[in-house]
């Protein structure tokens, strides 16, 4: 402790009152070295002292606040006078100072204690720059203090936490072992040596290879893996259990442990670990193993990670892991969707609980839910520390699975004997109804109640009750598990009930009979639905044998003919006695013809189809097959006729085939008489067009000349041009011209082949067309809109698409409404193998059912308008005509036209 001193330093709080605060204050702002190290250093007060005398310093308040003391301008010498400095020590300080920058300039630090005012010590670290002045002699001491107490008991308290790990590792028993990873430098206690019956003298010097070469060869790998996964930052820690020689050589088991506790330059570089020596709990944990392993029953062993030590044969067969090495494994990776509920049961067992359950469920690797009866219980190690659990199960799956589907069973027969669509029953062994569902006594026509009161025979047909005694019978003995049969019953209101039967027995554990199951359903409808079948097809059966021109020929699956009516008789010249069952369908038709079918068909479909399939493959398919064949008759001759081949199914089966065939000789000589007349037809049209051709031109020859004569004489006689008859002769040429030329159109259109068409972009044909007739449109006050995509195109001859869109354009432009805001717009889609242009107005509209008809003839006009000729559509129908399209029109009176103008792609 620091005694009080009648001596004192001369200490000046007011910095006018101390030169020296002054004179620190201006070196603090002239040296940017002294500014610095006052900032960074002097956390905890600052001391400038004049080292010409031991009295003279300077003291900052912030050490006297350090000390416990609030030093303010006013009261500085009243607490001054009240704090004692260890005067000693800092004349110790003082003089080493002095002798220090006698020869040394460099800073250096000194440790002082002082006394808090509350009486606890306080530790600082004085650190000492000296002052020199122009002789390079120190003439000032500037001292920046720091407070290290909590750092110095810090560090007090660390060395004792060692001292008491190194009592602990020595309690534990336990070897430690260091490895500088970079450097190899390598260092084992004296117990690492021990354990393997060495003293440290004896295996000295010690590097990692001391540990390698001691360890079993057969751990070597996997110790030498799991410390490399460890370095790499794959686990948090290195932990292995591996054999090492032992001095007297035998091998003794070690636990060793090791975590990477430094790092330099990024890279690992000590790991500090122990050994401890397992030997006897590994012994015991072996001949638990065996005891495990042999057990009848599942059993596994776990230590304290729930990683697998031993398991029995029946354990792996129960949980499906017979081909799987599980041992060192952990439960829960082997199990991955194990419940979080099962967690907390082992980690319960692992503190020491013993835990059991007759019946718990279990999610199995493969999804499936085990039933188990399980008992969990902790086993210890020598030393008595719990070392795992030991877990005994029985796969009760069986037995819960046999319940759960009883308990269903029941209720499922309770829920469908309710509420089934079908009458179901119980009757005792007398016949009497036992128990009746609502479906029943709907069958009946009699309550529950009256149903109780009456046994089956009493509502049981005569005819048909002793066929269902003797059945019964059968039952009662055994001969048979159940029966069926159709029989009849009395409704209460004495209307017979036609009933499907089916009868079980149910015993008792003595195979003793207990009571009737019976499921009765009601077949009345079906039963009348089946009488008027049967008279349906007696009458059909009479149709087809009236019908006497039109064959009707059946066959099976496979081609061979089963029905043959009478007007296969009549076209065929066969005896149907001598084709049922006899004769296949295919010798009815030529070779020839099933020949070349076989080669269509198989091309078609890319595999072979021959003989019967031929006919049969479409009917297959659920697609009728009508075509025309040659039928032979039995004396040899031949005649064409129209098959329609479909077939026949039974509950979505195909169960044979049914061919219905027509004579169509007549039919086939109107159609050679048809192919003549149109040979004929075409010889006509051609010289018509060759005609057209010789007419147009001579015509447009000779008109051009009367026209040429009629401007010749007006220009030399100009007083005829207000000639009456010469006006009208020069009205009649250009009329004439007019018609021949709409008539040269027409040739030419008609004359048109694909080879001269091409692809023309749609939108721009369109948008052409707008602007040349933009001054028409605007003027109109009609508003064209082309929302046609601009890469649409039309197969076709540029001039005539042109010319139709001018013409459906114009058309609308000259047909609009007045009294309405007139638009027109263009637009353009696919349909089939078209590209369709759709052009709609707002217009005056066409009356179709008037004109229809005429809708599309020449010289044909549907409003009085003073430009029009009756041409446009004529020609615009012609035109897209030639290029193999096609023009369609919807209109409504006073609402607006529709064209839609179909262009090849």
């Amino acid at each position: 402790m620091i005694q009080k001193k009648t001596k004192r330093l001369q200490v000046s709080s007011y910095p006018s009152r101390n030169h020296l605060k002054d004179e620190l204050y201006a070196l603090v702002q002239r040296d940017t070295a002294i500014f610095d190290f006052v900032q960074d250093i002097a956390l905890d007060g600052l001391w400038y002292w004049d080292l010409s005398t031991f009295e003279r310093i300077w003291i900052s308040d912030k050490f006297w606040n350090t000390l416990g003391h609030f030093v303010g301008y006013e009261s500085s010498s009243c607490l001054l006078s009240q704090t004692s400095l260890p005067i000693t020590v800092l004349r110790q300080l003082f003089d080493n100072a002095i002798s220090h920058f006698r020869t040394e300039t460099s800073p250096y630090v000194e440790h002082i204690d002082f006394v808090h005012k509350l009486g606890h010590k306080v530790m600082i670290q004085c650190k000492c720059i000296g002052i020199f002045d122009e002789n390079n002699v120190a003439n000032r001491l500037l001292i920046a203090l720091t407070d290290t107490t909590k750092l110095k008991q810090t560090e007090l308290r660390l060395q004792r936490q060692l001292d008491r790990y190194q009592h602990i590792i020595e309690g534990a028993n336990l070897g430690v072992w260091e490895w500088n990873l970079q450097t190899g430098e390598t260092y084992f206690s004296e117990r690492w040596a021990e354990i393997i019956g060495y003293s440290l003298l004896e295996i000295e010097p010690v590097s990692i290879q001391t540990w390698k070469n001691s360890v079993h060869p057969k751990d070597r790998v996997k110790t030498e893996k799991l410390l490399k996964e460890h370095i790499e930052q794959s686990t948090p820690i290195y932990e292995c259990e591996v054999r090492m020689r032992h001095k007297k050589g035998h091998w003794v088991w070690v636990l060793t442990r090791g975590k990477v506790v430094s790092y330099k330059n990024d890279a690992p570089e000590w790991i500090i670990g122990s050994h401890q020596e397992i030997t006897a709990s590994k012994n015991e944990l072996e001949k638990n193993r065996l005891f495990i392993e042999e057990a009848p029953t599942a059993i596994a062993m776990f230590d304290n990670n729930m990683r697998y030590l031993a398991v029995s044969t029946k354990w792996l067969e129960d949980y499906s892991l017979k081909n799987e090495n599980i041992i060192g494994r952990s439960h829960f990776a082997i199990f991955p969707t194990i419940s979080q509920k099962w967690k907390e049961i082992f980690k319960s067992a692992l503190q020491g609980e013993i835990l059991k359950s007759d019946e718990d469920s279990f999610l199995k690797k493969d999804g499936s839910l085990q039933w188990l009866s399980w008992e969990l219980r902790p086993w210890h190690t020598h030393d008595n520390n719990i070392g795992g659990v030991i877990m005994h199960t029985a796969d009760i799956t069986r037995a819960k699975e046999a319940e759960i589907k009883l308990k269903i069973s029941e209720e499922a027969f309770r829920g469908n004997f309710e509420n089934a669509a079908i009458g179901m029953a119980i009757l005792n062994i007398q016949g009497q109804w036992i128990e009746v569902n609502q479906s029943l006594c709907d069958i009946v026509g009699y309550t529950a109640k009256e149903l109780r009161k009456l046994t089956f025979q009493d509502i049981t047909h005569p005819d048909d009750l002793d066929k269902d005694l003797a059945l019964l019978e059968e039952l009662l003995a055994g001969k048979r598990s159940f029966y069926q049969m159709e029989k009849r019953y009395f409704q209460k209101s004495g209307k017979l009930a036609h009933i499907i039967l089916s009868v079980s027995l149910v015993k008792d554990e003595e195979d003793n009979p207990l009571y009737f199951i019976s499921q009765i359903v009601d077949i009345t409808p079906r039963v009348k639905t089946r009488k008027k079948l049967s008279e349906a097809l007696q009458k059909l059966e009479n149709i087809l044998e009236d019908i006497t021109q039109v064959s009707v020929i059946g066959t099976d699956k496979y081609g061979q003919i089963t029905t043959f009516n009478k007007g296969a008789e009549n076209l065929l010249g066969y005896n149907r006695d001598e084709m049922i069952l006899k004769r296949s369908y295919i010798d009815l038709h030529l070779p020839e013809e099933i020949q070349k079918r076989e080669i269509q068909l198989s091309q078609e479909y890319q595999c072979s189809i021959k003989g019967f399939e031929i006919f049969t493959i479409l009917p297959f398919r659920n697609e009728i097959d009508t075509r025309e064949w040659t039928h032979r008759r039995s004396d040899g001759t031949t005649f064409p006729v129209l098959v329609t081949m479909t077939a026949l199914k039974q509950d979505e089966e195909v169960t044979g085939y049914l061919a219905i065939a027509t004579d169509i000789r007549e039919i086939k000589k109107v159609e050679n008489d048809l192919k003549s007349l149109l040979e004929v037809t075409q010889d006509q049209n051609s010289r018509l067009l060759n005609f057209a051709h010789i007419v147009s031109h001579n015509l447009r020859s000779h008109s051009g000349n009367f026209q040429m004569l009629l401007d010749l004489l007006t220009d030399e006689h100009p007083e005829l041009v207000s000639n009456e008859y010469i006006g009208l002769l020069c009205e009649a040429s250009g009329n004439l011209n007019e018609t021949i030329h709409h008539l040269n159109d027409v040739v030419v259109m008609n004359s048109l082949e694909e080879s001269n068409m091409e692809h023309i972009n749609l939108f721009e044909a369109v948008q052409k067309t707008i602007k040349n007739i933009a001054g028409m449109h605007l003027e109109s006050d009609v508003r064209v809109e082309n929302n046609i995509d601009t890469s649409t195109q039309v197969l076709g001859i540029a001039a005539y698409v042109e010319s139709i869109c001018l013409n459906v354009i114009t058309n609308g432009i000259k047909y609009r409404a007045k009294t309405r805001n007139s638009f027109i717009t263009l637009n353009s889609y696919v349909e089939n193998e078209f590209q369709v242009l759709e052009v709609r107005d707002n217009g005056l509209g066409i009356d179709l059912e008037k004109h229809r008809a005429k809708m599309f003839g020449m010289y044909k006009t549907f409003h009085d308008h003073e430009k029009s000729r009756g041409l446009g559509l004529f020609i615009t129908k012609n035109q897209i005509v030639a290029m193999g399209g096609t023009i369609e029109v919807k209109s409504e009176v006073n609402v607006g036209t529709v064209f839609k103008i179909y262009f090849k792609k």
